[in-house]
Parts: structure tokens; C-alpha cells; sequence
């Protein structure tokens, strides 16, 4: 036994127009996993798109860069350690909030109620956490 918990991973994304956007990860967070995100995001935002990133190691990764040089995506990032200017990190507190104290008998019940969680979510504005 490996004593490592098994668990559900999730990127999030926020648009400016309000939208939300989850990517549920079978892995840990890694560069590959980042081109990926990168990749939903166009396909469901558009080609050329802003992306504002925390300082993330798998966001930062130079393959990343290389990834996003070949595209029109423009990558920009929040300043180390200020995860309150991270609109993202509103949703996963609503979503903690909508599924803190409740008892799940499997990972799949938990699984199934935050992806359920998810599309209850109010997204903040994002520009009240750019542009304060």
C-alpha cells in the first residue's frame, strides 16, 4: 500500500463575459496537462484568447511557452502568492462551501457531486479582481 489518496483533479477557468470552464485531470497537474487546458480553452473561447495564469509550476513550464508561442494565445500571469487576485479561487470556494461537511461513501459519489456542483457555481466579475 502506497498510502497515497486517490482524488478528483480539476483545472477552472473564468471568462470575462462570466463563463465558467472545468477541465476534470486523470493525472497530476504537468505541462502536458496545461497544453491541454490550453487547448479546451480555445475550442471553447476561440483561438486568440488571454489567459490569466497563476505561477504555477505546470502553467509556467517552458513547454507551455512553446505551446502557447505557436498559437495566438497570449499568456499572462498574476504575481507570486496573491491567490485573492485569482477569480478562480472564488469558484473553488463556492464549490467547497456546496460540498464541505457532507459524507461521500465513494470517491465516485463525490466525483458525480462536485461535477454536479460545478454548473450551480455564480462566477465573480473578473475585472473586479484585475482591474480593482
Amino acid at each position: 500500500m502506497t498510502g497515497a489518496w486517490d482524488s478528483i483533479k480539476l483545472l477552472g477557468a473564468v471568462s470575462d463575459t462570466g463563463e465558467t470552464f472545468f477541465l476534470p485531470c486523470a493525472e497530476n497537474f504537468n505541462s502536458d496537462t496545461t497544453i491541454r487546458l490550453l487547448d479546451a480553452l480555445q475550442t471553447e473561447f476561440g483561438e486568440k484568447i488571454c489567459v490569466v495564469l497563476d505561477n504555477a509550476s505546470y502553467f509556467t513550464a517552458n513547454k507551455v511557452q512553446e505551446f502557447a508561442d505557436e498559437t495566438p494565445i497570449e499568456l499572462c500571469y498574476l504575481p507570486r502568492g496573491s491567490p485573492e487576485l485569482n477569480p478562480a479561487e472564488e469558484c473553488w470556494k463556492q464549490l467547497n462551501q456546496e460540498l464541505g461537511n457532507r459524507l461521500f461513501d465513494t470517491l465516485d459519489e463525490l466525483r458525480d457531486a462536485a461535477l454536479s456542483a460545478l454548473d450551480s457555481i455564480k462566477p465573480p466579475n473578473v475585472f473586479t479582481y484585475l482591474c480593482p
